[in-house]
């Protein structure tokens, strides 16, 4: 005969789950420490962090959203579980569904039954395919108090989370925040300290080059000075007067090629430091500037055997920061020669509709090209100016220097692109035409 459980058998039950759980809150914080002190890379962190959760309350899926203060939105910036190609990259409102309530309150909630919350988001399952049906989720904040994300796991593999779940993911997101904390500030100091260096080569090099700009314009003056002395009775010589045309020449080119190292070298440091480069704007031909960097680029181009391919419809002349706009199409169209070989990448150039932008039209300069493509989460690291080389020694400085440029024009940085299928990237710039005022 089987005796019924009395208050000690319950309590031995009880002791023995209570210590389960300590386990588990144990374990979890050992491996996110481990797994934490081995990487300072942020992307590495948030792919540790997630993978320690879900282990920790035997999750299927989970999202860790970071905030972005620039339009009130909370990205999926690392996302695990089928639908995580989908799902990278996208943001949502902090109005919006669970994810939002939990950070605007900073208090986390067990969500056993999302089709009975009204907070609960359904429109992103029902857009994925992936339905919840227990979801748990916590707020992300730095020591000080200061909330940058949430932590959010899906579907738990038996039964319904409980409290005990709870305690150890906050306990996991309390570290995952000083872990993402330091992970940003390591990346920020790294910066820093790169922008300081670029920024002493800028002044070394404006050093160097100050010989040569006096020596310039002195041999200059010397010339003109020679020239203005020979009897104009006699008139020039033919010969003297080619030598003047030369050497007037090649004083444009030389002062030209100091003042673009200038420029190239402070580009630069802004792109590194984050700061946007103030435009110079004056009206150009874009066609003809973007003819002559192709120009610039097919020697690279054949060495990959690309074919670059021009479609650069006539527009009217606009203020642009052409220097800017030079080297953002530069940075584009090498970047994507590499990665489209045998291939083609087009440069189109046109006028567009664009109600986002003052005067509801653009001149839109798209690189399009035909090669290997790009995973979503890296195609929106690059949109939202936190690129991360992929090429051997690449350092994603490229890429900041377009934002820079789209930025300073007050413009629009677009793309998309599919592993296999190719990527193309679209700076709309405001359409500033020659006679109108640019406007504050």
């Amino acid at each position: 005969m089987r005796q019924a459980s009395g208050p000690d058998d319950r309590s031995a039950t009880e002791l023995r789950a209570t210590l389960a759980a300590r386990n588990r809150q144990i374990a979890a914080v050992h491996a996110i420490s481990r797994l934490l002190s081995s990487s300072l890379d942020l992307d590495d962190r948030l792919r540790d962090i997630l993978t320690v959760s879900l282990d920790a309350v035997d999750a299927v899926a989970g999202t860790i959203f970071l905030h972005r203060a620039a339009d009130a939105s909370l990205v999926f910036r690392y996302v695990v579980g089928a639908k995580a190609r989908e799902l990278t990259g996208q943001s949502i409102p902090i109005t919006t569904g669970l994810a939002g309530a939990v950070f605007r309150s900073g208090r986390s909630q067990i969500t056993n039954r999302p089709h009975e919350a009204v907070e609960h988001d359904r429109e992103v399952g029902r857009r994925i395919g992936f339905p919840s049906e227990t979801i748990l989720t916590v707020p992300l904040r730095h020591q000080a108090g200061t909330p940058v994300g949430v932590l959010q796991l899906l579907n738990k593999r038996q039964g319904d989370f409980d409290g005990d779940d709870l305690e150890v993911l906050e306990i996991v997101a309390s570290v995952a925040a000083a872990a993402i904390e330091t992970a940003q500030l390591a990346r920020d100091a790294q910066a820093a300290a790169i922008a300081h260096a670029v920024g002493d080569l800028s002044h070394d090099i404006k050093n160097k080059v100050a010989p040569i700009v006096t020596g310039v314009q002195a041999l200059r003056a010397d010339l003109d000075a020679m020239f203005a002395a020979l009897d104009p009775r006699a008139g020039t010589p033919a010969a003297a007067a080619l030598v003047r045309q030369s050497y007037g020449e090649t004083f444009d080119i030389v002062m030209d090629q100091v003042e673009a190292v200038q420029d190239h070298t402070r580009l630069i440091a802004d792109a590194l430091k984050g700061t946007i480069t103030p435009p110079d704007l004056a009206p150009h031909d874009l066609a003809a500037v973007l003819a002559a960097q192709l120009e610039d680029l097919a020697r690279v181009a054949r060495r990959h055997a690309v074919r670059l391919v021009p479609d650069l419809a006539p527009v009217p002349r606009c203020r642009v920061d052409r220097f800017l706009v030079e080297r953002a199409v530069y940075n584009l169209v090498d970047n994507a020669i590499p990665v489209t070989p045998h291939g083609t990448v087009t440069v189109r150039l046109a006028v567009r509709p664009e109600p986002r932008l003052p005067g509801g039209r653009c001149v839109e300069i798209t690189i399009a090209d035909a090669g290997h493509g790009m995973a979503p989460d890296v195609l929106a690291r690059i949109l939202r100016g936190e690129p991360k080389s992929t090429k051997p020694g690449g350092t994603g400085l490229g890429t900041r220097i377009v934002l820079n440029a789209v930025a300073a024009h007050r413009g629009i940085f677009e793309g998309e692109s599919a592993p296999g299928a190719g990527t193309t990237f679209r700076m709309k710039l405001p359409l500033l035409l020659e006679e109108e005022p640019t406007g504050g």
